[in-house]
């Protein structure tokens, strides 16, 4: 058998490279610590799970504190809540200047002796502007200060209340045993009266035609009578409604106040041409304290004031 003795030759001489370069490379030994530190840091990174610094992370500790942070900002920044009385300065409206000072606490009465609809009582009930017989009001209460020996007396709503504090007051004041005597009348008790007043004139020899005109400068002819309104009240300290009830201090103080509870005295002695009734200084009308005040102040009869709301 023949051999390549070239062919052996490098061989045997890659052999040889092979084994120096195996002698000459350091041992590496194997070890998984040596693993484990090499690759850690790509595979776990604790301190990125949670760091209490880093905002947007929401976690059930800091949800916690954040809703407690906000309540207690609000609690110590949120201005004091204050609640209004009616004795606050700042919320209470201002005073009207012509308010009137009581030395009773009508404060219960004063929606009524100065009514939010203002001109909702005025009224004008005479000769030449009378009701219908059927006229009745539909709010009419009875009244407390009714004179003991006659049946209870009835005003409208309004007017009614305003006249409880009117007499509250005036007792207060000296006027201890002023009563009403009369109110409300319909149609037809007013049509009594009349007729029969008319017939005791005629007894005493006066024909119809000027019965009937005597009396209706003292009664108001059926229709005409502001009794009918429920806004009218008589109220005197006497056996019977007089002009002599004028010369008291119950007349004088209730003439001199009336407009604070939103009355005023009807009939005037200086107006008897414009309203066409005699002085009657127990007779008062309730239109509410707005217009009783000026009708007071400018010295006028109900007719004269409608005359001068109906000009201005």
């Amino acid at each position: 058998m023949k051999f390549n003795t070239k062919a052996v030759s490098s061989v045997l001489a890659a052999a040889t490279l092979l084994s120096l370069l195996c002698s000459c490379e350091p041992e590496i030994p194997f070890s998984t610590d040596s693993v484990t530190q090499v690759t850690a840091p790509e595979i776990t990174a604790p301190e990125i799970t949670a760091p209490e610094t880093l905002p947007g992370i929401d976690t059930g500790d800091v949800t916690t504190e954040r809703e407690t942070d906000t309540v207690t900002e609000d609690e110590t920044t949120a201005p004091p809540q204050t609640t209004v009385t009616e004795t606050d300065p700042e919320t209470e409206p201002a005073k009207d200047p012509d308010a009137p000072e009581f030395k009773v606490d009508l404060s219960a009465y004063e929606k009524y002796m100065d009514p939010e609809d203002r001109d909702g009582y005025i009224i004008l009930v005479n000769p030449s502007n009378p009701v219908g017989k059927d006229y009745k009001p539909t709010d009419l209460e009875p009244l407390v200060d009714t004179r003991p020996d006659r049946s209870k007396r009835y005003l409208r709503l309004y007017a009614a209340k305003s006249l409880e504090a009117f007499l509250k007051e005036a007792r207060a004041n000296g006027c201890k045993d002023v009563t009403v005597t009369s109110a409300y009348r319909s149609y037809d008790s007013q049509k009594e009266i009349f007729d029969g007043d008319v017939k005791r004139l005629m007894e005493k020899g006066y024909s119809e035609e000027e019965a009937i005109a005597i009396e209706r400068k003292d009664t108001a002819y059926p229709g005409e009578s502001e009794h009918q309104t429920g806004l009218a009240v008589d109220m005197h300290n006497l056996g019977a409604a007089s002009q002599k009830f004028a010369d008291t201090f119950e007349a004088k103080w209730l003439a001199e106040n009336c407009w604070k509870f939103g009355f005023i005295l009807r009939y005037m002695p200086d107006k008897e041409d414009i309203t066409t009734y005699v002085y009657e200084p127990w007779h008062f009308r309730y239109v509410g304290r707005y217009h009783a005040k000026r009708i007071y102040d400018m010295h006028m009869c109900l007719e004269e004031y409608i005359e001068y709301l109906a000009n201005n």
